[in-house]
């Protein structure tokens, strides 16, 4: 999301994922499996890879890399996701609460070090992704990934409308914050690392009905932080004009959706 009002932000989305926790996990997470799987494979992680996950929510990324055999760690700022994420990836060797720009590892110790739509939450996003660097080993590689353009994501229409009725902003929904294929590129170089491979992966959002999108939806820190200042029925209201369009005949929903990931390779 790129929105730019003239608000400036204020506050954070810290504690507020907690609070729906569980409908992230069993709906929205997985809206973005076509772009883990891509990355993973992108990337090679197999038996032997060690990966972190930045920003790993309940865990569903690190699933599918443990899936392939690789050896996988997690950080996250909501305990509740992690409470999930270790009950999803029980072979995980490390799940910690944390924040992105102080990575509680060692460094130089995996072979890739990924983050999806979370480096828009950090307070240094340069500094950030250089300290993804220093947990990688030399030779492997940090991907980061998030949303594609917006003008080919048609959920962001619905976020963006949230984010023009806030009073103020969360920190991470600001106009500067890395957001598009662009500017997580233009951190990632300012940070050292030269992406060498890009990939954009189709991640339609579907739902079994609306009321499955709203939930999805609103356990997301932005929805909830909207919620809070708003209150639900505006939120909501906002929700429904946005999504109307998407509703089928059969009453599921969905929306067409891009999501992008670079990749950069530490050097050795």
């Amino acid at each position: 999301m790129t929105p730019s009002p003239a608000s400036q932000p204020l506050e954070t989305e810290d504690g507020l994922w907690d609070e729906q926790a569980n409908d992230w996990a069993e709906i929205q997470e997985a809206q973005c499996t076509p772009l883990f799987e891509a990355a993973l494979s992108e990337m090679n992680v197999g038996p032997g890879t060690t990966v972190l996950d930045v920003g790993c929510g309940s865990g569903l990324a690190l699933a599918i890399a443990a899936g392939r055999g690789a050896t996988v760690s997690g950080l996250d700022a909501s305990p509740e996701l992690l409470r999930i994420a270790r009950r999803r990836v029980p072979a995980a060797v490390e799940l910690r609460t944390g924040h992105l720009d102080r990575l509680p590892f060692d460094e130089c110790a995996f072979d890739v070090v990924m983050a999806y739509n979370a480096l828009r939450y950090a307070a240094d996003p340069v500094a950030t992704v250089a300290g993804f660097a220093r947990a990688a080993k030399p030779g492997g590689v940090v991907c980061v990934g998030g949303w594609g353009e917006p003008s080919r994501c048609e959920t962001t229409a619905f976020l963006f409308s949230v984010v023009m009725a806030l009073p103020e902003l969360p920190h991470g929904s600001q106009g500067d914050a890395p957001n598009t294929p662009e500017q997580i590129r233009a951190v990632m170089r300012a940070a050292g690392l030269e992406p060498e491979r890009t990939g954009e992966v189709s991640c339609p959002f579907v739902y079994e009905s609306p009321q499955a999108a709203w939930l999805a939806l609103s356990s997301t820190g932005l929805l909830r932080f909207a919620v809070a200042r708003l209150g639900e029925p505006a939120v909501r209201d906002l929700f429904d004009t946005a999504f109307a369009p998407a509703v089928r005949d059969d009453g599921t929903v969905r929306q067409e959706n891009v999501f992008e990931y670079s990749i950069a390779r530490v050097p050795a």
